[in-house]
């Protein structure tokens, strides 16, 4: 409960000021006296936990999750988020950059204090080994969510501009590193911190489960499919397929535990409010239909990811019943407090083994996918699918499993020009494949005060 308490109210001061890219944030940490407990590297460590951005409901407004009700027009900004508006990307871009910097300011300031940091008993020194690890994975995670939204995928070129690995905790102008760089830093935060870490106690500390779960999406992301398999299978085989039960899928939406988390914030702040227009009219957005018709009954996702309202002035189809988004809104909906934002789970670690077994053209993703379905109470696949009609079943299944949580944004990123190719149709957008806009600009508030930094393709960059 101790730690619980650190997330809130931690270094305001520190919070408050580091909330500008024309201050530069290392100007927050020049006393290297700031940081001499364990204590204390807890509380700042805690304080980069708060400071990361959580983006999920923005990814999936850009994505196919969603589609527009009439209501979407009194809200400005959705409107040109959903409609992916340049100047929608360009505020967006600057929030998640500023966000993901600090929280990286923060994990510097942790790693280079904490050789000066005195133990005086055994617990603080393995305490301290932890500080040290979940400071890497948290680290090595803001660095691959930037690289995922601000740069080109790999198979576009490695050795395109990737984003600012800023491994020291002072003011210098850095360029960019090439996207081969950047996954190549990530995985070593990634490799080291699963050499000093614990499992914690608690799922809203990032532990070697967490640190294997993103080495597992890292690769799958830089088209190491085996490695991708090996990191996501040890993880499963911690976890088991087990505990994805019904009760606890289920608790994954509300103040309770479940054994399926692997890693989640604990929040005090509404999650997915914005969603909401009117208690009595209505949400600005709805589920897609066309996945809201692809839920079996039964499914549990469907039964989770869809909250049935009767909404005045809105017709889809032939009905008005409208398929609000559940999940976080369900518990909006409802009056309950959201207190975890779901990161990792289990199904998360099934969908990407599944994943990386079809890709190397490995006969396991079927099982995988199956024994996974059959949790979920879903249909099973075909023992005979395979190739790309294999993936793209993975894909659908992973879209129904994460709806809403911004995962399908970086799919359709990855996959788009494959597997995933006519994505916008059922929302009524056409987005080209190739649309500069898939890559984030890089904030003018960055560039302006950097000369090393270059402008993604398609961007304007303005000059003083």
């Amino acid at each position: 409960m101790k730690r619980k308490q650190y997330i809130f109210g931690i270094l305001a001061g520190l919070y408050c000021c580091a909330c500008t890219l024309d201050i530069p944030y290392e100007n927050q940490f020049s006393d290297p006296d700031a940081v001499a407990t364990v204590e204390a590297a807890r509380e700042l460590l805690a304080n980069a936990y708060t400071t990361m951005p959580n983006p999920e409901f923005d990814l999936s407004v850009l994505a196919d999750d969603f589609e527009s009700t009439y209501l979407i027009s009194k809200n400005t900004s959705l409107s040109y988020l959903y409609s992916w508006q340049p100047s929608a990307f360009e505020t967006l871009a600057y929030t998640l950059w500023q966000g993901y910097y600090a929280a990286i300011a923060n994990a510097n300031m942790v790693l280079e204090r904490l050789p000066g940091v005195v133990c005086t008993t055994a617990e603080e020194e393995v305490e301290l080994g932890c500080i040290e690890s979940e400071a890497k994975v948290l680290k090595a995670w803001c660095y691959f969510d930037l690289l995922r939204l601000f740069a080109v995928t790999p198979d576009e070129g490695e050795e395109m501009p990737g984003i600012v690995l800023k491994d020291k905790l002072e003011m210098a102008e850095l360029s960019r590193s090439s996207v081969g760089a950047c996954i190549g830093a990530i995985r070593d935060l990634l490799s080291e911190s699963l050499l000093l870490v614990r499992e914690p106690d608690e799922v809203y500390w990032l532990g070697n489960l967490s640190a294997e779960y993103l080495l597992a999406e890292l690769e799958l992301y830089a088209g190491n499919y085996r490695d991708a398999a090996a990191h996501a299978a040890g993880v499963l085989e911690t976890k088991g397929y087990d505990v994805m039960t019904e009760d606890n899928y289920r608790n994954l939406w509300s103040d309770s535990e479940s054994e399926e988390r692997i890693f989640a914030l604990y929040t005090t702040q509404s999650f997915y409010s914005d969603l909401n227009y009117d208690w009595e009219k209505g949400d600005y957005l709805v589920v897609n239909p066309d996945l809201v018709e692809s839920f079996a009954p039964g499914d549990l996702r469907g039964e989770e990811s869809i909250y049935w309202f009767r909404m005045p002035g809105q017709v889809i189809g032939d009905t008005a019943d409208a398929a609000n988004f559940g999940k976080y809104n369900r518990m909006l909906w409802e009056q309950e407090e959201v207190r975890y934002i779901n990161k990792f789970r289990v199904a998360g670690v099934c969908l990407l083994l599944a994943e990386a077994y079809c890709r190397d053209n490995d006969s396991r993703a079927v099982d995988v996918m199956n024994r996974y379905l059959a949790q979920r109470g879903a249909p099973l696949l075909d023992e005979g699918v395979s190739g790309e009609a294999l993936l793209r079943a993975i894909l659908d299944e992973k879209h129904k499993e994460f709806v809403g949580e911004g995962v399908r944004y970086f799919d359709l990123k990855r996959c788009r020009k494959e597997v995933l190719n006519g994505w916008d149709k059922a929302v009524g957008r056409n987005i080209a494949n190739d649309d500069y806009r898939w890559t984030f600009p890089i904030p003018k508030e960055e560039y302006l005060y950097n000369n090393y930094m270059e402008q993604n393709e398609g961007w304007t960059k303005i000059e003083l």
